[in-house]
């Protein structure tokens, strides 16, 4: 499901929260531009720009821009050619026009990774992976997370390396990849344990996106596990009272009490303090399509549907066709029921399609993972290897460089074997899709064919239909296997 924090993450947890920003404060721009680090300055400089410019009115866009244009010349900001494309990408997306946001978005990271910017190439790619989420462009979206994810780790920066490993894990998420969710947000658990870093946001932030994954895997004692850590924060900030709130409603629709849980959803409809969004009206509609209120799930289901915001969101749009599909067939309108899971399947595979492309860019993504890791760790090899020798003149050089050498060989064949295993196991998830999709294609068949009144007729319209799927299901499993092998 769409959620309101993937797109909001970076403002208010990579950098530094600005607020109440309606009209260019010269004064805090100057300051930011007179920062001597030049990595600190841009980071302070993108945010305050994000912030600003997504704020300023859409009429005075151009002259406050030429304002910002004359401070970044003044001060002989040598990225100003990106930070140019990056406003206009704002620009763009404000007016809906979502080509040309893309394209000044891309054209941003270029600049930035022809200059050898690792900071801004880190901060456009994340930006440019928010925009293609907030569109539906998954594939995109991976590919540009996992840019910012090599060079999160370039920069050595383990703040940056949570958040990139959020934003992934959200992604996974809302596309019903729970496992490779929690992985990444275990990764970020196992940053924020190995450091020093002193931010509660980010742990808010990791512990309330397991919850999501435990509502959606139905896991309650789970999901109750991560409400008492919740709840043991004394800290409201964050975002924190939006996690507990909506964390205790999954709890109420897991223990299946829909009748409280709808009644909770109500209230928080009308909590100016709580920031609800369509997601959380998709699970008042199934509330009450469970409590056997057919009627209002079906009324909040066709407008969720009816949303310009569902367009390219076709994993969201399955589940509503469902539900309709369901509401339809239990109120006896069998018709109704077959187009609207007619209409599921074909968002599913809408859905199954777009994500065989991902799943090649996740295997590139493990990969490269592995290869900064191991990476940093010859060139932890390198200096020691230096003091070994330095050592070695005084006292037993060929025995030094001997142990040495076999370290290093060793370690060498572990990382192979490790990436090798990683490679394997992802060509197996890939292809698993191929199986998915021809096995989606005969259910959905089937499916239409009992649904129809006449069966015969369908059934022999459909006959070949099935055993083209059939035999392409089992080429695929063939296919799978002598890969494999």
């Amino acid at each position: 499901m769409f959620k309101r924090n993937c797109y909001t993450i970076l403002f208010f947890c990579c950098f530094i929260p600005l607020q109440g920003i309606c009209a260019l404060k010269t004064d805090s721009l100057k300051k930011i531009l007179d920062i001597g680090d030049n990595n600190l300055s841009n980071q302070k400089l993108v945010v305050y720009l994000s912030g600003f410019f997504n704020e300023v009115p859409i009429n005075e866009f151009e002259n406050t821009k030429k304002e910002v244009d004359e401070l970044l010349v003044k001060y002989q900001v040598t990225a100003k050619p990106a930070f140019d494309y990056f406003i206009e990408s704002i620009y763009q997306r404000r007016l809906s026009h979502d080509d040309e946001a893309q394209t000044a978005m891309f054209n941003a990271v270029r600049w930035s990774h022809k200059a050898g910017n690792h900071y801004l190439v880190y901060a456009f790619s994340t930006q440019s992976g928010f925009l293609q989420t907030f569109l539906g462009n998954t594939t995109g979206a991976v590919s540009s997370f996992r840019m910012a994810k090599k060079e999160a780790i370039l920069l050595n920066d383990a703040k940056l390396q949570v958040l990139i490993d959020i934003n992934i894990s959200d992604l996974y998420y809302r596309n019903n990849f729970y496992n490779q969710s929690l992985s990444y947000l275990k990764q970020a658990d196992s940053i924020l344990d190995a450091t020093d870093l002193n931010e509660q946001r980010l742990n808010n932030a990791v512990t309330f996106n397991k919850a999501e994954n435990y509502f959606r895997m139905g896991d309650l004692n789970k999901l109750m596990e991560v409400d008492q850590q919740l709840n043991g924060q004394s800290n409201d900030g964050g975002g924190l009272y939006n996690f507990k709130k909506r964390t205790a409603y999954y709890i109420l629709l897991l223990g299946q009490d829909y009748k409280k849980a709808i009644s909770q959803l109500q209230l928080l409809r009308k909590d100016k303090a709580y920031a609800y969004d369509a997601s959380d009206d998709q699970n008042l509609a199934d509330a009450y399509y469970q409590d056997g209120k057919l009627d209002s799930a079906k009324a909040i289901v066709n407008r969720l549907l009816g949303s310009k915001q569902q367009e390219n969101h076709p994993e969201v749009n399955f589940h509503l066709y469902a539900v309709l599909g369901e509401i339809a067939q239990k109120q006896n309108d069998y018709k109704q029921a077959a187009l609207n899971f007619k209409l599921a399947f074909q968002e599913s595979e809408k859905n199954i399609n777009r994500l065989t492309n991902v799943g090649y860019i996740s295997s590139e993504m493990k990969a490269d993972e592995l290869e900064g890791f191991f990476v940093k760790k010859e060139s932890g090899y390198k200096k020691e290897r230096v003091w070994l020798i330095v050592s070695a003149v005084i006292a037993m050089l060929s025995l030094v460089i001997g142990a040495m050498l076999y370290r290093n060989i060793k370690q060498k064949r572990y990382y192979e074997k490790l990436l090798f295993t990683t490679q394997k196991e992802e060509l197996a998830f890939i292809n698993s899709h191929e199986v998915r999709r021809h096995l989606s294609n005969i259910l959905g068949l089937i499916d239409t064919i009992n649904h129809s009144e006449k069966k015969d007729e369908a059934y022999r319209q459909a006959e070949q239909h099935l055993l083209s799927a059939a035999e392409s299901l089992d080429a695929a499993i063939r296919n799978i296997s002598d890969k494999l092998e």
